[in-house]
């Protein structure tokens, strides 16, 4: 996904900040008059509500399409969330009062159609929107020198439209396809992440190691904390917008730190398969492991690992064009790498020192969890390259008497 900052007037400015009002409210207007059925079929949602949608809004058809498109993705989404609420809280409040309200858009975002309602020009850096008072051509964009070479190479798909609030400043998301010639790697490098540790590293060239968050960022990020308790505290106008553009810089620290770690990971271990763990329910089990501790849990999840994982696996991809595998992340931390053995005392404690109970191999948890999630790889590549290869009554030559 690339990012690029767009040069308009003053009037091509106003005329894309009311479109994009435009289509959130009509999302939102969508939302609100779908609670009833809570339908996902887009069919169904652009026979009920295509017509009122261009009349009550005015927005270009393809754009009015793009709405319905839309509210069906976030009642899927909805969907997905209830049922695992449902399946996690059965009898909980939070399961009877899901559908009592509305969903609502609050982000002003618009999804264009490439070669629709949307094209570019990558050698001349300009872009062309539609609008409900027509196409407005030629867009001068700004962005990463870096993302200027790979919007040239790269195969281009639908972009999204975004407005900042904070900087008054349109940017359009444009996402593209990469051709990378395929490279073999030439170490296999099991990634366990964690609390304590960031990373918890153990490659097939022997090699192991943890790796932390510098303390100065850990500092940052608590100053952030605090700063967000003290300002929910007063609750004032003043204070909720500092805490809105707290956040926003929170956030924008988080990401960067996240890119920092994820590059230093891929220079130490160049032309190397990653391999993680499947972390798809790490909030649901985090939740359950750390019961009410609400400070263990904000410690536990103030850095985001599936982002982390993300960045990793496509900035690996696009320099050494190596993909990297996910892998199931059950009792990594509990199962012994030379013999084994799987008990919860082999980690007294949830602590960092690992010692099996049955052959006495002592190691950091982390290192442990890392050395497993690669055997996990391993195994289960070799599993791949021995179907068909092993048969029960083999052709075996007759013996010459």
């Amino acid at each position: 996904m690339l990012k690029f900052k767009l040069e308009l007037s003053k009037q091509q400015k106003r005329l894309f900040l009311e479109q994009t009002i435009a289509y959130t409210n009509a999302i939102s207007y969508i939302l609100e008059k779908n609670l009833k059925d809570k339908s996902t079929n887009v069919k169904k949602l652009h026979r009920l509500y295509y017509k009122e949608v261009r009349e009550k809004f005015n927005l270009p058809a393809q754009l009015a399409v793009n709405v319905i498109r839309e509210t069906s993705a976030i009642y899927k989404t909805l969907w997905a969330q209830f049922k695992e609420l449902k399946r996690r809280k059965p009898n909980s409040k939070s399961v009877k009062k899901f559908w009592d309200k509305p969903p609502k858009r609050k982000s002003l975002i618009a999804k264009y159609t490439h070669n629709r309602t949307f094209s570019v020009k990558p050698d001349k850096l300009v872009v062309s929107l539609s609008t409900y008072a027509g196409r407005v051509k030629n867009i001068p964009i700004k962005g990463w020198n870096k993302h200027y070479e790979y919007l040239k190479q790269g195969k281009i798909s639908d972009p999204i439209l975004v407005y900042d609030k904070s900087s008054k400043t349109f940017f359009i998301y444009i996402p593209i396809t990469l051709k990378v010639p395929q490279q073999k790697p030439k170490q296999i490098v099991g990634v366990d992440l964690g609390e304590r540790h960031i990373f918890g590293i153990a490659s097939t060239t022997e090699q192991k190691e943890l790796i932390d968050i510098p303390d100065e960022y850990k500092h940052r990020k608590q100053r952030y904390h605090s700063l967000r308790s003290e300002l929910m505290s007063k609750g004032t106008r003043s204070a909720k917008r500092k805490l809105q553009k707290n956040s926003r810089r929170e956030k924008r620290f988080t990401e960067n730190v996240l890119h920092i770690m994820a590059k230093q990971l891929i220079s130490k271990y160049p032309n190397a398969k990653f391999v993680f763990e499947d972390l798809t329910q790490i909030r649901q089990n985090r939740i359950t492991y750390r019961g009410k501790n609400k400070e263990a849990r904000r410690h536990a999840e103030q850095w985001p690992f599936a982002s982390i994982i993300s960045k990793v696996i496509y900035k690996n991809t696009i320099q050494y064009g190596i993909e990297s595998e996910k892998v199931n992340p059950y009792f990594t931390s509990q199962t012994c790498p030379v013999c084994g053995h799987v008990d919860p005392n082999n980690r007294p404690n949830k602590g960092e020192v690992f010692t099996c109970t049955n052959c006495d191999y002592t190691e950091h948890a982390d290192i442990v969890g890392a050395i497993n999630i690669a055997l996990r790889y391993i195994v289960k590549k070799q599993d791949e390259n021995l179907k068909g290869l092993l048969v029960s009554q083999p052709n075996a030559p007759r013996e010459l008497t």
